[in-house]
């Protein structure tokens, strides 16, 4: 069972930036010329339009106390933004007594509980006002330029789907460019903050609403201010739908995003289980194996000493054959030794890398070529673990993702710090694009770092390659580098 909602409604700007963004010179430009084309709008339309307000009369109180109601009863999305309830009205006012009277409703009915409370600056305040207003003024004069009458029902109807459209592009366009000024992200990320639901659901919604406000329209020149009240109230029951489905959706997407991570974590436990095998492999293969084999010679030459009746020769094999059991047996005890005390076997950090390009070029059998300059490297087992998993990381993107020809990884001690680096000459990409609910090697890699308490350095743009520098404590006391020296 899935579940989805539509944003239907007016989006308004978060409480405050994201974290670690602040407001640019350019977004308060952006805003306080918004706020004055408003004001301006609304001034010079009121003065000339004085026979509009004469007509709406004390009808505009009435429509002025039902914005505000359904101003408070806004939802707040997951990423902080704002979605007020108020578009039908504020359309319907505008369709009976137009687009200056509607835009004068909104920027003064315009209500935001956090306005009450003192959690939003003054300028978002005013852009949100404005804002509003200016959706309002631009859709219900498209209403009017159609030529629409509220009784010509087929071309109303037509004049209220348009305006609908003009007022949530208005709306998107004006808000989207908040967002992107202010934290230099995509059009395309900041809209995805903006939307909610499915393109179907979306239109549809957007589609009802219209219509909605073309009937409000009619039910309030047919019976009055009663016609308000009677339409308030199943918006306020829908707001709490609403918001129930916008919770569900959440709720949904959390759970695919976890279930997400958890195949995610699993394939990488695979893999280091495997890096497992590998390490105790070849330390058995390098190790282990060659003195093992000298015992099974020494073996077959006293058995041939034993058959031909050489028993002096045995003075000289019986000792031979008794260092090479003794060798075998160290090497196999300092083999489970370094298994116990590195994650990385017996080779360390420097054999594992070369290890690990070996697997990733026999994978990947046409990908780009991978260029290694790595020294073998002090540091605790912790230390060790992190920078191969970070360099298998990186390396497997650059690898899969990146459409590069060269892939270079190079390791070396830097003072009492590793020095990991990854750069290849592919495409690139926009950080701020990457969607790390469904990618999670950057946020892995950061999280390593994080947990060794070092630092990562992403260089990258789009057609311009990318370049990964990780520095990791070594981990090492003074003791240790003064045994070492």
């Amino acid at each position: 069972m899935s579940a989805s909602t539509s944003a239907a409604v007016r989006h308004r700007l978060p409480l405050k930036p994201r974290r670690g963004v602040r407001t640019s010179p350019s977004v308060l430009w952006f805003v306080g010329v918004t706020i004055a084309v408003d004001l301006a709008i609304l001034v010079a339309g009121s003065i000339g339009g004085v026979d509009q307000f004469e007509a709406a009369g004390w009808d505009l109180v009435a429509w002025t106390v039902c914005v505000a109601i359904l101003g408070l009863a806004s939802i707040q999305t997951d990423s902080g933004l704002q979605l007020g309830m108020d578009m039908p009205v504020l359309l319907a006012a505008g369709f009976l007594y137009g687009p200056i009277v509607a835009g004068v409703v909104a920027f003064v009915a315009f209500a935001d509980i956090r306005e009450i409370r003192g959690g939003i600056s003054v300028s978002r305040a005013l852009f949100n006002r404005a804002q509003t207003s200016l959706s309002v003024i631009l859709a219900t004069a498209v209403f009017v330029l159609v030529g629409s009458e509220l009784r010509e029902l087929p071309l109303a109807a037509v004049g209220a789907l348009l305006a609908v459209g003009v007022d949530a592009i208005t709306n998107y366009a004006l808000v989207v460019a908040v967002l992107v000024l202010n934290e230099r992200s995509p059009v395309r990320a900041c809209m995805r903050r903006l939307w909610i639901g499915r393109l179907g659901d979306f239109a549809v919604t957007y589609l009802s609403f219209g219509l909605l406000s073309l009937l409000l329209a009619q039910v309030h020149a047919a019976i009055g201010s009663w016609g308000l009240v009677l339409f308030t109230l199943p918006i306020v029951l829908a707001r709490k739908a609403l918001s129930g489905s916008q919770q569900l959706h959440g709720a949904e997407r959390r759970i695919r995003v976890q279930a997400h991570a958890v195949r995610e974590s699993a394939e990488r436990i695979f893999d280091a289980r495997r890096d497992e095998r590998l390490a105790v492999a070849a330390g058995l293969h390098d190790e282990v194996l060659p003195p093992l084999f000298k015992v099974h010679l020494m073996g077959k030459v006293i058995s041939q000493d034993l058959a031909s009746g050489r028993l002096l020769d045995l003075e000289d094999d019986m000792p031979e054959l008794l260092r090479a059991t003794d060798e075998a047996s160290n090497v196999t005890r300092a083999l489970i030794r370094s298994l116990r005390s590195s994650p990385l076997g017996s080779h360390g950090l420097a054999q594992m890398l070369h290890l690990l390009v070996r697997e990733v070029e026999r994978d990947v059998q046409f990908g780009p070529r991978i260029e290694l300059d790595v020294e073998e490297c002090g540091g605790s087992p912790l230390i060790q673990l992190l920078a191969y998993q970070i360099a298998r990381e990186a390396l497997r993107n650059a690898v899969r993702h990146a459409r590069a020809r060269t892939v270079r990884l190079s390791l070396h001690e830097d003072g009492r710090d590793l020095r990991l680096t990854v750069e290849d000459d592919g495409e690139g990409f926009e950080p701020g694009t990457v969607d790390e609910e469904r990618h999670f090697g950057l946020s892995l890699m950061r999280e390593r770092v994080d947990l060794a308490g070092g630092l990562l350095h992403l260089d990258t743009c789009r057609g311009d390659g990318t370049r990964i520098v990780v520095r990791l404590p070594s981990g090492r006391t003074d003791a240790a580098d003064g045994a070492k020296e």
